[in-house]
């Protein structure tokens, strides 16, 4: 059993650029993952480029991505109309448990039971970095 999740970026337009990924996408997994080592516009921009995504590493190159790693068809990145769309469909198109939003810096997580966008607060050792 997996824990499902969309991993998303807003973009100047308002508009959402969201990847799935399929596991450990609980606050915990994907949310640490997120808030301690995707902290810049340009890592967030190159996962996304990855496509849609069987596990997060620490890293791209940790990353599992489905067309980059298991030779399937690219699932590029799909956008919602804006961060409230993102909201109220992404769980439900994209099968997944918590939605994760990059948003001037910072991380924000919707999920199971919220009723709104939290805010991650990550601190990660700079020696694991």
């Amino acid at each position: 059993m997996s824990t499902r999740g969309a991993i998303g970026m807003l973009q100047p337009d308002g508009s959402v650029r969201v990847v799935y990924v399929h596991h450990d996408a609980y606050v915990a997994g994907v949310g640490a993952i997120l808030g301690g080592w995707y902290d810049t516009p340009e890592l967030v921009k190159g996962l996304l480029a990855l496509g849609d995504l069987s596990s997060l590493g620490t890293s791209l190159a940790d990353t599992v991505a489905y067309h980059r790693d298991r030779n399937e068809a690219m699932r590029m990145a799909r956008n919602y109309r804006d961060i409230d769309t993102y909201r109220q469909n992404g769980r439900r198109n994209l099968g997944a448990d918590y939605l994760y939003l990059y948003d001037g810096g910072k991380w924000f997580v919707y999920g199971v039971a919220d009723e709104d966008w939290v805010e991650l607060q990550v601190t990660v050792n700079q020696e694991e970095k």
